[in-house]
């Protein structure tokens, strides 16, 4: 309940009417498919595991209430593929908006500094001074993009105020990561045309310099392309990532659901069936009829 308490739900509900909404086809479609999946796949277990005999047993009660496992897992099977059609569903959708999110992104972080050539010469100036120590300086950095980014007017429209709350949001979040894929870009624009240098390698302060120099005088069109093209890499990435990471989580409990009656038959064969079988037979031999002479005990 204190996890519920902290979530800010009227923020989660406008990035939903803002970026998923529009896209509900696709969210509707792939939760519908995966919950089919889901259903066709636990069907074809459940009907595998009774042909097999796996849930057959001695005891009435027993024999019964194995049989439940079939509703049970058909329901966990439709609740694991919902989730994982629901989280496709919004990874599908923004993957759709990725390129207005990745410029909502630039908009409210680097873009304030390229409007004009003066701003763009004085922002790699600052670039130039705090680029050797990227890790130190990039606290302040993150600060001042935050700062600069409340007052910058971006001229969005009200339909994509949910690009500009997610970029916001990515902001708080991973700035350092922003800043970083920023200072590359730049650095690796800058090195390829003026030094020739791979930033792979050790880079020397004398390409170093030199990048910065090309830097000063490249137009800031060419800058704003580097910058896009690495910010929606890491975009991509950071979303791929997060997708998988739900969906394989999601597939570990799909796996324990389908293992939990194949281990129980398990612990039956090997421990409970033996012990009932040991008791039927010594309840046979008492109710064994004495046979004709043969004197009681």
């Amino acid at each position: 309940m204190e996890y519920l308490e902290k979530i800010d739900w009227p923020f989660i509900w406008s990035i939903v009417r803002d970026t998923v909404i529009p896209h509900s086809g696709t969210l509707i479609f792939n939760t519908l498919l995966f919950l089919f999946l889901g259903f066709a796949i636990s069907l074809t277990y459940s009907i595998i595991i009774s042909k097999k005999k796996l849930l057959k047993r001695k005891p009435k009660y027993y024999n019964w209430a194995v049989k439940l496992y079939i509703p049970i897992v058909i329901l966990s099977f439709l609740y694991v593929f919902g989730q994982i059609g629901l989280i496709r569903g919004i990874y599908k959708c923004l993957e759709k908006e990725k390129t207005n999110i990745v410029t909502g992104i630039y908009t409210n972080t680097l873009g304030f500094a390229f409007e004009t050539e003066e701003s763009k010469n004085d922002f790699i100036g600052k670039i130039q001074a705090t680029a050797i120590d990227t890790k130190k300086r990039s606290d302040e950095f993150i600060f001042q993009l935050k700062k600069e980014s409340k007052n910058h007017n971006s001229g969005y429209s009200l339909v994509d105020s949910g690009k500009n709350k997610i970029a916001d949001y990515l902001i708080t979040k991973y700035g350092k990561d922003i800043y970083k894929a920023g200072v590359y870009a730049m650095l690796n624009l800058a090195v390829a045309k003026a030094a020739h240098t791979n930033l792979d390698d050790v880079m020397a302060y004398d390409d170093f310099s030199a990048g910065m120099d090309f830097l000063i005088s490249v137009g800031h069109r060419d800058i704003e392309i580097a910058v896009l093209e690495k910010l929606d890499t890491w975009f991509t990435s950071l979303l791929s990532n997060q997708y998988w990471a739900m969906v394989k989580s999601l597939l570990l409990l799909a796996l324990i659901i389908v293992l939990i009656p194949i281990a129980e038959f398990f612990i039956y064969k090997k421990w409970i069936e033996p012990k009932l079988l040991e008791k039927e037979l010594l309840a046979a031999q008492e109710h064994k009829p004495n046979p004709v002479g043969t004197p009681l005990e």
